[in-house]
């Protein structure tokens, strides 16, 4: 069977694509140029797309719509939140089926400000915050003295019939506030000031088909890029606690969610309490720690989605551990070069060359590379490449 894997810049879509490979599926990858999908030795054949059908979701979808047709695919997996906006939903105008959850269920989840009302009733904590409706809102007065996280409702805008991607990004004080909530574009409100919580990032990766887990697993950011709090370069597989994951499969249920998601947590150092940041109602960037660890999130999705019985899956092996080979030299980079000021670090945090030899020493012997793989090296090469031409 054929699968069209959108966005193959991304890590998640070279996770989907080695994983539906070996899973005994064609794949086939369509965006804005190979990436590091389409270099695969899993992907049969990449298709580019124009910078307008990039960037436009009507041209995008017709663009995807007619690459389906030509391959005959099975099924398309939409990566990224601009390609999930653009396809889930619209099954029936593609001509085949969109793996992921309904188009109703998915604006629920990425909705950060309906989201987090939602989560409270169903027991989980969430940051304090304000919600700004529109440019021009007053600040309220207790949450401009510290560091304040802002971050638009929704990933993805659509600004002048573009489709542009927001930013979370962080202020400190009434001043740097003031002037942060000034860059962003109408369209990217309603705007949440929130507290910044310091701790650990950990996710429940859950699939959930007929209001029932399929899977389940979890990990711990232990470190990310930027260094104050973003991506994961560096994290481990940990058990999910029992009472956490029936939280998180009873806001899903509340949602109607059915399909993969990751539901992004910061553990509070102080009080050891998850508090929700937000849900990847999509496969993530690190999904690839998940298939390493015996839980194959991208071949049960498109099973789930074609209604095939589930293959190869197995228990979660509590403890492993991957890297992002560059994401990890661009984090020790940005420490070497930047102050714990310019970084924007919690309190107490350190930068330079103490912090670098600590991520180094706090690496372990059989770590797994996220993106080099012997068998299948060309991706690794590709994102160098690119990596170096961005230097």
């Amino acid at each position: 069977m054929r699968i069209l894997v959108t966005d193959p810049e991304q890590r998640a879509a070279l996770a989907a694509a080695r994983a539906l490979g070996r899973g005994g599926f064609e794949v086939y990858t369509i965006g804005g140029n190979r990436g590091l999908a389409g270099v695969s030795r899993y992907v049969v054949e990449h298709h580019s797309l124009a910078p307008n059908q990039l960037a436009d979701g009507n041209a995008f979808r017709d663009a995807v719509a007619a690459m389906a047709r030509r391959v005959q695919a099975d099924a398309v997996v939409p990566v990224t939140d601009r390609a999930s906006r653009a396809l889930l939903g619209f099954g029936h105008d593609i001509g085949t089926v969109v793996a992921g959850p309904s188009r109703q269920a998915y604006l629920a989840a990425s909705d950060k400000a309906s989201l987090l009302a939602t989560a409270q009733q169903c027991g989980l904590r969430v940051p304090q915050q304000q919600l700004l409706e529109a440019p021009g809102s007053p600040l309220a007065a207790e949450l401009v003295n510290g560091w304040v996280v802002v971050k638009p409702a929704h990933s993805v805008v659509e600004v002048n019939g573009a489709m542009v991607s927001t930013t979370v990004r962080y202020a400190l004080g009434r001043e740097a506030l003031t002037r942060l909530v000034a860059t962003y574009p109408a369209q990217a409100y309603p705007l949440m000031l929130q507290e910044r919580i310091v701790g650990y990032g950990e996710g429940v990766f859950l699939l959930r088909q007929h209001k029932q887990t399929q899977l389940v697993f979890a990990h711990r950011r232990l470190r990310e890029k930027p260094p104050a709090g973003g991506v994961s370069t560096y994290r481990e597989a940990i058990q999910p606690p029992a009472a956490l994951v029936a939280r998180c499969e009873a806001l899903l249920d509340t949602l109607g969610y059915e399909g993969a998601a990751m539901i992004e947590f910061k553990r509070d150092a102080t009080t050891g309490e998850h508090v929700l940041m937000e849900i990847n109602a999509r496969l993530w960037g690190s999904v690839q720690l998940a298939i390493d660890a015996g839980v194959n999130f991208p071949l049960a999705l498109v099973q789930s989605a074609l209604g095939q019985p589930f293959t190869g899956l197995h228990s979660a092996k509590v403890g492993v551990r991957s890297v992002w080979e560059l994401g990890e030299l661009d984090h020790m980079w940005a420490l070497l070069r930047r102050s714990p000021e310019q970084l924007q670090l919690p309190p107490g945090e350190k930068s330079g060359l103490p912090a670098v030899f600590k991520a180094l020493f706090n690496r372990r012997l059989g770590d797994r590379p996220e993106v080099f793989r012997l068998s299948d090296p060309m991706p690794f090469f590709a994102e160098f490449s690119r990596w170096i031409r961005a230097r």
